[in-house]
């Protein structure tokens, strides 16, 4: 049902034998896929946990963020969907203890009793701001709980963000209907491929996400368009799925710096080549690459792209469908990504200066483990040269801004003078 992997190439697989209409607890788990030898061939795997309905992951070092369906332990039906964080410390590709909740009932539990999991909360990816984006389905959720007790309620579907500590939840945008994943570039555009169901036919629609904006569905599209943001576009019929911005330099260039779209019903991964267009783009959409009911897709470190297929396990899932494949461009030469544990502070603001999405917000994340005083000197160093590139001045300012708090709020504004 979805997959993602880590910055050193170790695969993880959500999956879902009971499908997104079934409604039996315990036939879902998290699987860590590795292949040793880096020959495109998983060599072992572990059963990293047990989790019913995973439907967003991510890695970063030895965490794992995963959001999935939970179950009533007295009646075993489904009472909602959490946000949690598993724990790898002694590296045997096992979670080492129960998951940490971060955010709770983050789906309505009346409709995965009712019908499954299939429009409920989806996809997850973090930003290089540091903060998680969530994918809510159009089930939307009533009173999800965060780490610090706040209570938020969405009738419908858009994007919700947090911290990786389970703070600060909060709306992002509203008005969406089944979106499933989010693509996030340098710069924090992000991009949906939406399912929709509200008077302009059961189509895909391709949006950038702003900040507060609505978008529509259900009572706005058809009748109020003036009061919502429209999409860039309508694409006709589709189911869309996981998405990636690709950026990652081992990519040709007709392949980079584009939004990949996974789409289940259509079997196809497109590309959306983005044009500026004042605040924000126009685009044209391409085929990329054919799979057969592709749920998800994410990249490595090293350059190397995985997707995952649903392969025809139908409505209610199969335990014998379903598989990953990887795919790498012509000529590509695998270069092991750094062990970022032994790295120094100065390697890591390397990384964060690498023109790979992956290597930045990875060295980002890991720098903000580091002494405060040595990671906010080398992510201002980066922020504030402006023979940089903007992209990797944007993961500097993101990563000084994590570090340094409200103390460096002063030194942010400086930036300003920058702009022309």
């Amino acid at each position: 049902s979805c997959l993602a992997v880590s910055a050193d190439g170790n695969v993880y697989v959500g999956v879902d034998q009971i499908g997104s209409l079934g409604k039996q607890p315990g036939k879902g788990s998290i699987v860590k896929l590795i292949d040793t030898d880096n020959d495109g061939k998983v060599d072992k795997h572990t059963q990293f946990a047990l989790v019913d309905n995973p439907r967003g992951i991510i890695p970063l070092g030895n965490k794992l963020f995963v959001l999935h369906t939970t179950f009533s332990k007295e009646t075993g039906i489904a009472s909602g969907m959490d946000l949690v964080l598993f724990e790898d410390k002694d590296g045997d590709g096992i979670a080492d203890a129960p998951s940490q909740p971060l955010i709770q009932n983050i789906s309505s539990a009346k409709f995965l009793q009712s019908r499954g999991t299939d429009h409920s909360t989806n996809g997850i990816r973090m930003g290089i701001d540091g903060w998680i984006y969530i994918a809510v389905g159009d089930f939307g959720f009533h009173n999800a709980e965060d780490r610090d007790g706040k209570k938020i309620t969405m009738l419908g579907g858009g994007i919700v963000r947090v911290r990786p500590d389970g703070r600060e939840m909060e709306v992002y945008t509203h008005g969406l209907r089944n979106i499933y994943d989010v693509a996030i570039d340098p710069y924090m555009n992000i991009f949906t491929r939406d399912n929709t169901n509200d008077g302009g036919g059961w189509n895909i629609r391709f949006s950038h996400q702003i900040q507060s904006g609505e978008y529509g569905y259900p009572l706005l599209f058809k009748h109020f368009t003036e009061e919502i943001i429209p999409a860039l576009a309508d694409l006709g019929g589709g189911s869309g799925t996981g998405s990636l911005f690709m950026d990652d330099p081992n990519w040709p260039e007709k392949y980079n710096r584009v939004p990949m779209m996974a789409d289940w019903g259509n079997s196809q991964l497109y590309v959306h080549r983005l044009t500026p267009d004042g605040s924000s783009f126009k685009q044209t959409e391409e085929s990329f690459i054919k799979l057969t009911q592709i749920t998800d897709l994410d990249i490595d470190g090293s350059g190397r792209l995985y997707l995952s297929a649903w392969d025809g396990a139908g409505y209610s899932g199969s335990p014998g469908k379903g598989f990953i494949v990887r795919a790498v461009p012509k000529g590509f030469k695998f270069k092991a990504f750094p062990n970022l544990k032994t790295a120094s502070v100065k390697q890591l603001a390397g990384l964060l200066k690498s023109n790979s999405a992956v290597a930045r917000l990875n060295a980002q994340q890991e720098l903000i483990t580091r002494p405060a005083k040595a990671a906010i000197k080398v992510s201002w160093e980066i922020a504030s040269d402006n023979s940089l590139a903007t992209d990797i001045r944007a993961a500097g300012i993101f990563t000084y801004a994590q570090i340094s708090g409200e103390s460096g709020v002063s030194n942010l504004i400086k930036l300003t003078s920058d702009i022309q």
